[in-house]
């Protein structure tokens, strides 16, 4: 194994961007910034920062900020925030002011704080995505009632009344999820209450094949069988806003549900889904390669080392290693892949389980969905604390004994461990810097370590290991 040195992380690496990250110095300092000129400065007695992401051009930061208005009234604003070098700000700024459309009720719709090489976007603002308000929604929904409504109008002239857009999920300039709640009337005078999902993504293509998919999946089964899988029907499409309007299912993920259901009984049901899906006759252009996880792996390391530059040898052994050790080749067909496979993308709902969040649809081996959610059951230990070391393998151990049950080709634990010690690196380890963990240091060394221990197991390839005996192996 690589000694990787020991470091003491507790917030962001960059020190140029720490007061971004400071609660205490951020409630102190920007209502100097974030007031407009008529407006009485208001003090911010909370603030939350919700999420981080880094890319190699910018990091973003979700804010979320509690104050009270001149009136008194308890408010709640978010915030997009923008870091940048000191010489980039002024031009940031400019633009930023130029694409923002929506003034909040209280502040700025763009601040500019400079003392934290900070730029700060009101939502529902975004650089890129043309983000759904409530008084957009009324009428467009009016005009595309009948689609929306999914044949439940029961012939009736009804007009909304109001409609609104509660926020589920939200990664700024990348995808919005909301969910949208109308209420109808009728000449006669009655009423209806509407509710489905909205999905934004930044790219209205990617929006238009993400309504495409989800129609076709419903031919990828043939017409005389029960169809094995449950997930949302595509309502709509706007191709204007890039939203795509899709049926709101009933119950709640599986990740929110963990100490709530028999794992026993739910882990192999959720395996058995998986092999299901790999069932599907349907095809699309993406596709993962062991060409495409060797560069994924390789610009994982790129970013960590950025971030972590003492850790730059034992990255550069580690992939020096895992390009030499090439996955059996099986001989297995691609097939369609659901690209995320994970417990908070499974709902369930008295006994029954519905796939959500097929925006990732991709061709490929099927060890990656199973290796996929293999990964994220380490995060789930290791970044959140909310299962056990001994729980994550009972949980691996369902799941693989599930899928084992009804695949439709025999998967060589070898390919899975191939892929899942990819996958440590070039997704979870990953998130630990982009997403500004606390620790993360430790912890990308521990996913380093995790990763080293599969690559081993995957060169040993020890005759007569099963997929379903797989997870007694596993570290």
């Amino acid at each position: 194994m690589n000694q990787l040195p020991q470091q003491s992380d507790t917030g962001h690496a960059n020190t140029e961007f720490a007061r971004a990250f400071d609660p205490q110095w951020l409630k102190e300092n920007l209502p100097r910034r974030l007031w407009r000129e008529n407006e009485a400065m208001g003090a911010i007695v909370q603030l939350e920062i919700i999420n981080a992401w880094e890319s190699a051009k910018q990091t973003t930061v979700h804010y979320e900020l509690g104050f009270h208005d001149p009136a008194g009234q308890w408010r709640r604003q978010m915030y997009t925030g923008f870091l940048f070098p000191e010489d980039q700000l002024d031009e940031e700024y400019k633009s930023a002011r130029k694409k923002a459309r929506m003034q909040p009720a209280w502040g700025r719709a763009v601040a500019l704080v400079p003392e934290a090489n900070l730029i700060l976007l009101a939502f529902p603002n975004d650089r890129k995505i043309k983000l759904l308000s409530e008084t957009q929604l009324q009428p467009w929904l009016q005009q595309n009632l009948h689609a929306v409504a999914n044949g439940g109008l029961d012939g009736r002239r009804w007009q909304v009344q109001t409609a609104k857009v509660e926020m589920l999920r939200y990664v700024p300039e990348k995808r919005f999820t909301a969910r949208c709640t109308a209420r109808l009337v009728a000449p006669d005078g009655g009423a209806h209450e509407l509710a489905f999902i909205v999905k934004q993504l930044k790219d209205e293509k990617k929006a238009r094949k993400l309504y495409r998919d989800l129609r076709s999946l419903r031919r990828a089964w043939p017409a005389d069988r029960v169809m094995p899988i449950r997930f949302p029907h595509a309502l709509a499409l706007d191709e204007n806003s890039g939203a795509v309007f899709i049926e709101e299912l009933s119950g709640c993920n599986l990740k929110h549900l963990l100490f709530e259901v028999e794992l026993a009984q739910v882990l192999p049901a959720v395996g058995r889904l998986l092999a299901d899906f790999h069932r599907a006759q349907k095809r699309v252009r993406k596709t993962i390669t062991i060409k495409n996880e060797l560069a994924e792996v390789r610009e994982a390391i790129r970013i960590i080392v950025k971030t972590l530059p003492d850790f730059k040898s034992p990255f550069k052994n580690f992939y020096a290693a895992f390009k030499a050790l090439s996955p059996v080749g099986d001989g297995i067909a691609p097939v369609l892949l659901h690209g995320t496979y994970r417990l908070n993308h499974i709902f369930f709902n008295a006994g029954e389980l519905a796939l959500l969040d097929l925006d990732s649809l991709r061709m490929g081996h099927p060890a990656y969905d199973v290796a996929n959610f293999l990964s994220s059951l380490y995060y789930l230990e290791e970044a959140h604390g909310r299962i056990t070391a001994e729980m994550r393998r009972k949980m691996a151990q369902h799941f693989l004994t599930g899928y084992a049950e009804k695949m439709a080709n025999a998967i060589s634990p070898a390919a899975v461990l191939w892929f899942l010690a990819s996958l440590l690196i070039n997704k979870q380890a990953k998130k630990y810097v982009t997403h500004s963990h606390e620790n993360y240091s430790r912890k990308v060394e521990r996913m380093l370590t995790l990763a080293e221990t599969v690559m081993a197991l995957c060169r040993q390839r020890s005759p007569g290991l099963t997929l379903a005996g797989l997870a007694a192996v596993l570290p």
